[in-house]
């Protein structure tokens, strides 16, 4: 029924177009483009499939990929205008993440303080530090002789002036990553159309499946250690209606986990059956 006219591999890591940085993920889209070889062949459809970076900290990364898979994408609808956009993967984000709200909500766009702050590039150190308790942290040489525990010698002057000069660096660099973090969320909007989720309803066909945490996506879509929704089936409402998808496994069949006997990955299906509006 389709025919490929057109195809393009986006390396994921080509970044430094975006944000000045190139990634290290060896991640990659496939976009393909369909015509119609029956009926109206000035229809068709450009989909996209990929796997975003996986790790769990790296929403700055993955919204870097978000752009750069966008442009390819529009990139691939300019040269053929009338066609409707499907776009799929595991985009390792959670529908309460920045990145699932700017590809799917009305613009503009405001993203929650707890979003921003995820969007932050993450590094080793904060990753450390997020592993200790405020408690277990020692007083500053400020701290200490301010509260009279220690006096200030020549050496301790030197440590807290390192400290005072590193926390301003810590900070400078706060600005800068808040900086780039609001040019990509900007780049996003203006860029980007808006999509909508295959299964963004689907707690309203299966009410076990709502949380109000993610609305009215699937609980699961992965199911292993970690258990959440990762994967979804984006498309261009104006264009395309979903007619049906597929209904997910019951969580008996899954535990303790996949793969199993009956489920040869960790992530389930998702299929979903489209129409095109006329």
């Amino acid at each position: 029924r389709f025919e490929v006219v057109d195809q393009l591999c986006v390396r994921m890591d080509g970044t430094e177009q975006v944000c000045g940085e190139k990634l290290e993920t060896d991640n990659v889209a496939l976009i393909v483009v369909l015509r119609f070889t029956e009926e109206d062949k000035d229809a068709g459809l450009v989909v996209s499939n990929t796997h975003l970076y996986w790790k769990p900290s790296a929403c700055f990364e993955r919204l870097q990929q978000q752009v750069l898979l966008q442009r390819a994408v529009r990139k691939m609808q300019d040269k053929y205008p009338k066609y409707a956009c499907i776009s799929c993967g595991d985009y390792n984000t959670t529908p309460d993440d920045a990145g699932y709200a700017l590809l799917t909500m009305p613009r503009p766009v405001t993203l929650n303080e707890w979003q921003l702050d995820n969007l932050l590039p993450q590094t080793q150190a904060d990753e450390e530090d997020s592993d200790e308790s405020d408690s277990a942290k020692p007083l500053s040489y400020s701290e200490m002789a301010a509260a009279g525990t220690c006096a200030e010698t020549d050496e301790s002057i030197s440590k807290r002036r390192k400290l005072e000069d590193e926390e301003r660096e810590i900070e400078q660099q706060l600005q800068r990553d808040t900086q780039r973090v609001e040019q990509l969320v900007n780049t996003m909007q203006e860029e980007g159309q808006v999509l909508k989720s295959c299964y963004g309803t689907y707690a309203d066909v299966d009410p076990s499946y709502r949380t109000e945490q993610w609305k009215g996506e699937p609980v699961y879509t992965n199911y292993s250690l970690w258990k959440g929704t990762l994967d979804y089936i984006f498309y261009s409402p104006s264009k395309l209606a979903v007619h049906e998808v597929l209904s997910l496994p019951k969580e008996d069949k899954l535990m303790p986990g996949i793969p199993n006997d009956k489920f040869s990955s960790d992530h389930v299906s998702l299929v979903a059956r489209f129409g095109f509006n006329r």
